[in-house]
């Protein structure tokens, strides 16, 4: 699987953080004898392995059952909008969205025991912060029960592919009509301005 990047909106690799920021809650993707199983799953870095990201499962999903046999991809939807023909200086243009997006292509591996319980109180401090809920705060019985229903997974990032179609293929007045016109929006869009390259 391969993403149509022209040059002109292809990021690197470390571009994916940002990427991630907008949105860690990833499409999962697993072909088995070419039939995708696709999840929607939050994963976020490994803290001890920075080529690696961190998420889970249910266990009663089958996707969890084959995730480990075969390649993945887990792509991430960064902040994205439309774009009005309006608000360009040039003339003759046409509508078209704004976008980042992020693809994760590698293979994953399990999960379990001591490393599954720090893989959800990252999680929870990652959401909730170092003063909200922790896993600590569940008895040992319903964090083991927890832990019994879900497959924990470390996806081995072997290739990023990054695009970020911000406007930079138009003159410079043109990309500064487009956010000085998202800068008026709604939070989303005010979001996807500060994202676009200054001209």
């Amino acid at each position: 699987m391969s993403l149509y990047c022209p040059a002109a909106f292809r990021a690197d690799a470390a571009y994916a953080a940002a990427v991630m920021a907008d949105n860690p809650l990833a499409t999962l993707m697993t072909s088995v004898e070419g039939e995708p199983w696709i999840s929607h799953v939050v994963l976020l870095p490994d803290p001890q392995q920075p080529d690696c990201l961190l998420g889970h499962l249910a266990r009663a999903n089958p996707h969890a059952q084959l995730l480990f046999d075969q390649d993945s991809v887990a792509v991430f939807s960064g902040v994205h909008g439309y774009v009005s023909p309006r608000w360009y200086v040039s003339d003759g243009m046409v509508p078209t969205w704004n976008y980042r997006v992020a693809h994760a292509h590698g293979r994953a591996e399990p999960v379990a025991g001591a490393e599954l319980a720090a893989l959800l109180q990252q999680l929870a401090v990652h959401f909730e912060g170092e003063a909200g809920w922790q896993t600590t705060d569940l008895p040992a019985a319903a964090m083991e029960a927890m832990q019994r229903g879900i497959v924990g997974f470390r996806l081995r990032v072997t290739r990023w592919d990054v695009k970020a179609k911000l406007s930079q293929n138009r003159l410079s007045q043109d990309r500064q009509g487009v956010i000085a016109a998202l800068e008026q929006g709604d939070e989303a869009a005010r979001q996807l301005a500060a994202a676009m390259p200054r001209p």
